[in-house]
């Protein structure tokens, strides 16, 4: 990815040298870099500093503007919310399947899936809540394209690590949570463990620090 986005640039600032009839030797003069700094931008070469490529950039009229898409979803196993997902697989009924890192589009995937015959929970587990109306619509989302797959109704679940910080980020949000996840963690819970229909949306509170992993009530 760094060679392609290199390469990229190196024939942007190739063609616009070019176009402006400068020598790749009075290009480097302009840009303050050496005849061979500027001949590994123009050939791109992903070991230039990016500060520099701004710079030859710069001397033949470019700007280089970045910019970062999402194009995966993280690995539970890369985070903490693993140890999560094994109180709730612990938890659940024997008769759901369940699936941690189920595949979605675009190289996406949901952290958990519960599937029923009549429903599935497809649970989100947040450990730190840096933004909670946006990790809400990402597994609206979510829970909407998985939906549009099956035929059967698809509720989400956050599931949120019960910390004073992330009681604090939902408090702005009460409104949201009481209209569009209503569901609270003692009903959450209660149907994880015996296959009970929830629904509706909702939210679980959870100290994965205790052994058998304490369920909170929904604020």
């Amino acid at each position: 990815m760094a060679r392609s986005v290199a390469e990229s640039i190196g024939i942007e600032v190739t063609l616009a040298r070019t176009n402006l009839a400068l020598t790749r030797n009075a290009a480097a003069r302009l840009a303050g870099v050496s005849a061979s700094t500027q001949a590994r931008v123009e050939r791109g070469d992903p070991s230039v500093q990016i500060r520099t490529a701004c710079q030859v950039a710069s001397a033949v009229g470019l700007k280089v503007w970045g910019k970062a898409f999402p194009v995966s979803s993280p690995s539970l196993r890369d985070t903490g919310q693993l140890r999560i997902a094994d109180i709730l697989r612990r938890a659940a009924h024997a008769s759901y399947r369940i699936v941690v890192e189920l595949s979605l589009d675009r190289g996406r995937s949901a952290d958990m899936a519960f599937l029923g015959p009549d429903e599935i929970i497809v649970v989100e587990i947040e450990r730190l809540l840096a933004d909670f109306q946006a990790q809400y619509r990402s597994g609206m989302a979510k829970r909407d394209e998985l939906a549009a797959v099956h035929q059967r109704p698809v509720r989400l679940v956050l599931v949120i690590e019960d910390t004073q910080r992330n009681r604090r980020a939902v408090q702005q949000h009460t409104a949201l949570i009481r209209s569009a996840l209503p569901a609270a963690s003692r009903e959450i819970s209660r149907v994880i463990r015996t296959r009970m229909p929830l629904g509706r949306d909702g939210i679980l509170w959870i100290r994965p620090s205790r052994a058998a992993g304490r369920y909170t009530g929904n604020p």
